[in-house]
């Protein structure tokens, strides 16, 4: 049996914007989704990079094994919060997004509530674009959501930063046209 040691190992190494062995720790989660607990745990290693990996490999599995990724995902949030690493929060933006279907009132809610902390703290560019594209879609059903979120794409559409200014203002077009 790998422990989530072995994981770690496994995300090790490699050059910092490669996915490494990310592929090869998904197919053995995939595998055998109780070892899910065991990949989640390796959050806790203190290599940035592995923990990259770790955020994308849980990505992967969402999308694959939503309702067991669900079962853990308040314990993802927490890591994700005590992080505060950009790979792992806009993970968990585009993992918010593809699992809006399944996700509860209750965690809708705190997933907004985490999105506006991410779009109002954070200033990583995929951060913000990511979190941007998960608001601004849930947006169009919400409008309480969209009063909240038009200022602030308002002023992410004067951003230096043109990927973030162009996202701001395509979702302007369709929350605020006019």
């Amino acid at each position: 049996m790998t422990s989530a040691s072995d994981f770690e190992v496994a995300l090790s190494g490699g050059h910092h914007n490669s996915l490494g062995n990310t592929e090869a720790v998904v197919e053995q989660v995939r595998a055998d989704i109780s070892r899910l607990d065991e990949l989640i745990d390796t959050y806790a290693s203190e290599d940035e990079v592995v923990r990259l990996r770790v955020s994308s490999a849980l990505k992967r599995i969402a999308k694959t094994h939503p309702e067991e990724f669900l079962q853990h995902f308040e314990e993802i949030e927490q890591w994700v919060l005590r992080l505060r690493q950009p790979s792992a929060m806009w993970s968990l933006s585009e993992d918010y997004r593809n699992l809006d279907g399944k996700l509860s009132r209750a965690q809708r809610v705190r997933a907004i509530e985490l999105m506006k902390d991410f779009l109002n703290t954070s200033d990583d560019w995929i951060v913000i674009n990511q979190t941007i594209e998960t608001l601004a879609l849930w947006a169009r059903k919400d409008a309480e959501l969209a009063d909240w979120l038009v200022p602030r794409l308002v002023e992410c559409s004067r951003e230096s930063r043109k990927s973030i200014a162009g996202k701001a203002r395509r979702h302007l077009a369709v929350l605020a046209p006019g």
